[in-house]
């Protein structure tokens, strides 16, 4: 129950509309708003508040609710400054809730406010995490990087001090959590503004590709003998029947192509012994679902057709200047591998992205041939821990380990060789099994 308790600087305490003057009523009063406070701040372990300064901060305020439509307004404002990745659009979120059919319950919307306006913005649901209640991201790997939406020039003139609180503002509006899990956070030119959100642990890196225009593009990085590489995969597959590229918006012809898409990546990933993330019959209808309608998303699918079949496919989604790489596939064919269509692929859409207007080119996280080639940035990524409680707090230095297990795994070229043989052959054991379970 609210009880309209507000202290000033001079100790005088309005209850609703009465006024105690300075003196002992003031005196009373202030000692029985402290009282009042002392069980909040206790009840918020793992947040330090000092009563001496609680004044100073009430400028900065926090407030969670349910329900998407109640932050719609304030979250395209912010969206409207720019986005970082897919993850941030509204209408990209509201697709992944709809396919997936995710309850209010399991949703949380945190807007934090500074100065007088909303400034911050966490979009999270609720999930299990080694235990215990956590909040993260909607969309676990499906994109390659994800941060809070914010009004970086607001956010910005907070001090470290004030950036703290706000974030810890928004931390205890955070009911029910133990934990709030935020992977892949990009290190770019504003990451500063983030430092003080939580405990930071360095992952991999994000890739893209960001230039002027396609002849900056080329010049920078397409060398010499690149492009004599490229004459002669292209003389190759061109050898094989007619090359063309396209490419599609929604409708059904994009539809085809992504099924085919999808089919393409089930077999390179049972080749690799890596489960397919995109296997679930919902994942694969909600990256049609950016097809089956015109949205502000701008999808646009890239493919690349030997004698009419696709023999590679790039999914993109497009936002103002940047363009989203989401998924690429390449054909299983072994004969057509000399041409390889991958890389024309890649080639062919680049060309097509930066002669289009647009001038960064996101290709995701995690290190392949096709980023070096043609990424000239690269952002760390971080994974943020803010543990809300004890739970919290250990259940994210148990997934630290974990996380630091896995990236000496990957950055040693052998460890990483020996887990990959061992993966394979698990789920090889284990689909072998299945199916004699199965004819059983």
């Amino acid at each position: 129950m609210c009880i309209g308790l507000a202290v000033n600087r001079n100790f005088t305490v309005d209850r609703n509309d009465r006024i105690f003057a300075n003196g002992r009523d003031a005196s009373i009063m202030y000692g029985i708003a402290q009282e009042i406070l002392k069980p909040v701040a206790r009840s918020q372990s793992g947040i330090e508040r000092k009563s001496a300064d609680w004044w100073d901060d009430l400028g900065i305020s926090a407030a969670a609710t349910q329900n998407i439509s109640e932050v719609e307004n304030i979250w395209r404002q912010l969206e409207g400054k720019g986005i970082i990745s897919p993850a941030q659009s509204i209408d990209f979120t509201k697709a992944w809730i709809k396919r997936f059919e995710i309850g209010e319950e399991k949703q949380l919307y945190v807007t934090g406010a500074a100065r007088g306006k909303v400034i911050a913005l966490m979009p999270l649901v609720r999930k299990k995490l080694l235990g215990v209640n956590a909040l993260t991201w909607f969309f676990g790997s499906h994109v390659g990087s994800n941060r809070p939406l914010v009004d970086q020039e607001a956010l910005g003139e907070l001090d470290e001090g004030e950036r703290k609180k706000l974030w810890q503002r928004m931390g205890r509006a955070m009911i029910g959590a133990d934990l709030l899990y935020l992977p892949a956070m990009p290190q770019m030119d504003e990451a500063s503004l983030f430092d003080e959100l939580g405990y930071n642990v360095p992952e991999e890196f994000l890739y893209r590709a960001e230039f002027s225009d396609w002849e900056e593009c080329e010049k920078i990085q397409r060398t010499r003998s690149r492009k004599k590489h490229d004459k002669q995969q292209s003389t190759k597959l061109r050898a094989m029947g007619e090359v063309s590229f396209d490419e599609l918006g929604p409708g059904p012809e994009a539809l085809d192509a992504i099924d085919k898409m999808f089919v393409q990546k089930a077999i390179r990933f049972e080749q690799m012994g890596i489960k397919d993330p995109f296997a679930e019959e919902k994942t694969r209808e909600f990256y049609k679902d950016l097809f089956r309608q015109n949205n502000a998303l701008g999808a646009k699918l890239q493919v690349l057709s030997l004698n009419g079949e696709i023999v590679a496919t790039r999914y993109n989604i497009s936002y103002m200047e940047k363009i989203f790489v989401l998924i690429t596939s390449m054909s299983e064919r072994e004969e057509i591998r000399p041409g390889s269509p991958g890389k024309q692929s890649i080639l062919h859409g680049m060309a097509s992205i930066f002669q289009s207007g647009f001038t960064i080119h996101d290709m995701g996280a995690g290190f392949s041939d096709e980023k070096g080639r043609w990424c000239n940035k690269k952002y760390q990524l971080n994974t943020c821990y803010l543990a809300l409680n004890k739970r919290g707090e250990m259940a994210a230095k148990l997934h630290r380990i974990k996380a630091r297990a896995r990236k000496l795994i990957k950055g040693n070229d052998r460890l990483f060789k020996i887990f990959k043989t061992v993966r394979l052959s698990l789920r090889k054991n284990l689909k072998n099994r299945t199916k004699a379970m199965s004819s059983q």
